[in-house]
């Protein structure tokens, strides 16, 4: 009897310390995790601006690689949201979406699972310092009311190893990224007509610049013979690229998209949309180690091929001799 009388006290002194939590209780909740990564702060911000590669560093990640996830909405900064779906029960079900994005500086989302009332939010905060970048993780709750304060008293205990698992898988990705020759930049891409002929070759760059050569004449002969305003430097679309062959088109931008007859003349939209770009700035026969570190970024980051590539040729050879100062923009499509 005695036992249980001691186990009644227990209980009781347990009920009133809860509810001692549950009515005075503190209705707000704050933890934080902290790392240097040895990066700029440019690709840090880059991961957690976006949940493109979340999983790639996401500790929760790791308790069910069969969840279900669904990325919608931008591709990063503000509106961008992560939801997921998982049988188990340490993971469940439930979505993330950013509602604030400072670059290079602030990232945060808030968050909601299934069966929860409360909507946390999550930041991803950033300092750069001598090139590396101190990254503080948070989490934060407010209005917590009733039962949810006695939950609350776990989150230190529950979530922070789960914080420090991810803070180190993010220094691990983000340290190990590709040192990229090339400057490539993100961008969203209007449809832009043109007017175009095909153009194949072998990938002898001499060749290449012959079979260009005749594309870029015979569209330049139906604009000017049919009096097109031309919108821009040429373009190329590449087609296809292998070992033996390469297939483009070379077109001249025009005002507006032109309804033609000839059946060896394109006419037509570049494409709209998300792309990577950068510059290059050289002769054309160098423009395959650009060409790689896009193919690089994309596979990093998680993106696929959403279209053909194209060029744009900003300088004019028939103007400027030295192919040390040709510019070249080019463009991969992105999804």
């Amino acid at each position: 009897m005695k036992v249980l009388k001691i186990i009644g006290v227990i209980v009781l002194i347990l009920l009133v310390l809860g509810l001692g939590v549950i009515v005075f209780g503190p209705s707000e909740n704050h933890m934080e995790r902290q790392i240097t990564i040895d990066a700029p702060v440019e690709a840090v911000f880059k991961e957690v601006n976006s949940f493109k590669t979340f999983d790639q560093f996401s500790a929760w990640s790791e308790i069910d690689t069969t969840a279900e996830v669904i990325i919608e909405g931008p591709a990063s900064g503000v509106g961008a949201q992560y939801s997921w779906d998982s049988d188990n029960p340490d993971l469940g079900k439930g979505k993330m979406e950013i509602i604030e994005s400072d670059e290079n500086m602030l990232v945060t989302s808030t968050m909601s699972f299934e069966g929860y009332p409360g909507e946390p939010t999550v930041s991803w905060i950033l300092n750069e310092e001598d090139g590396s970048t101190n990254v503080t993780y948070t989490y934060d709750e407010t209005n917590i009311s009733g039962i949810m304060k006695l939950f609350s008293l776990a989150t230190e205990s529950m979530i922070g190893p789960m914080y420090e698992r991810t803070l180190v898988k993010l220094k691990t990705r983000v340290e190990s990224r590709p040192d990229f020759t090339y400057e490539i930049d993100e961008v969203q891409t209007e449809a832009q007509p043109y007017i175009g002929v095909k153009a194949s070759s072998s990938v002898d760059p001499a060749e290449i610049g012959e079979a260009m050569s005749g594309g870029f004449g015979a569209a330049m002969a139906y604009v000017s013979s049919n009096d097109i305003e031309m919108a821009g430097p040429p373009i190329s679309i590449v087609l296809s690229y292998d070992e033996a062959s390469t297939e483009m088109i070379c077109g001249i931008p025009t005002a507006e998209l032109v309804t033609v007859e000839d059946e060896n003349i394109i006419s037509d939209n570049t494409y709209e949309g998300l792309a990577v770009k950068t510059i290059h700035k050289g002769n054309y026969d160098l423009m395959e180690s650009a060409y790689n570190d896009l193919m690089d970024y994309m596979s990093f980051y998680g993106y696929e091929a959403n279209g053909n590539p194209w060029e744009i040729y900003i300088t004019d050879p028939s103007i400027v001799k030295d192919t040390a100062e040709w510019m070249t923009e080019i463009y991969f499509p992105i999804k």
